[in-house]
């Protein structure tokens, strides 16, 4: 992760963006922003990953796709409203193209793409007034049922994703490969 951290903080810096630091070694005056977008973030992971579970349950991974376009949005924009703390998901391989990184986030979540999940840790963004997280997203075993190669896909899946999707570039992932982030901006 170290080494991660390291080769994106230099081209960062070469494109004047913020380098990102590990939570633990950011400053602590930013304590109390990374803890609010930390909890944020958790909550969104815990709200999407429990809709998503339902949905694979009742109506398997096609109505879990509908989850992802439909709801998964509304999701964060409630966090956001309940926790004064901005929320979202974005990958280097998008989906859903509302999901494109923040300005801040986007030359670190370029520079992680193809990397295993296990090198990437939680990365930090001074902002200036506000602080940024970026939290991984590991491309899990119940993910693979839409993020994984087209090829192993169910057809019913292919189907629903091609219609909800018609520009997806979210797919061809294996277990533990990165599979995009969560983000969440918090004031200083």
């Amino acid at each position: 992760m170290t080494q991660v951290l390291g080769a994106l903080a230099l081209s960062l810096s070469l494109c004047a963006e913020p380098a990102p630091v590990r939570p633990g070694a950011a400053s602590p005056a930013l304590a109390d922003s990374v803890g609010k977008c930390q909890a944020s973030v958790k909550l969104l992971q815990e709200r999407l990953q429990a809709r998503l579970a339902e949905a694979l349950s009742a109506g398997g991974p096609a109505a879990a796709a509908l989850v992802c376009r439909d709801e998964a949005p509304a999701i964060a924009a409630r966090i956001s409203r309940e926790q004064g703390v901005a929320v979202g998901r974005t990958s280097d391989r998008l989906r859903n193209p509302a999901n494109a990184p923040p300005a801040w986030a986007a030359a670190a979540v370029r520079a992680a793409r193809g990397q295993r999940v296990a090198a990437v840790g939680e990365a930090v963004f001074d902002l200036g007034d506000r602080v940024g997280l970026l939290r991984p997203i590991a491309a899990g075993a119940p993910c693979l049922a839409c993020h994984g190669p087209a090829a192993s896909m169910a057809p019913e899946v292919r189907t629903a994703l091609s219609k909800a999707y018609p520009s997806d570039q979210a797919n061809g992932y294996s277990a533990g490969e990165l599979r995009g982030f969560f983000w969440a901006v918090a004031r200083k």
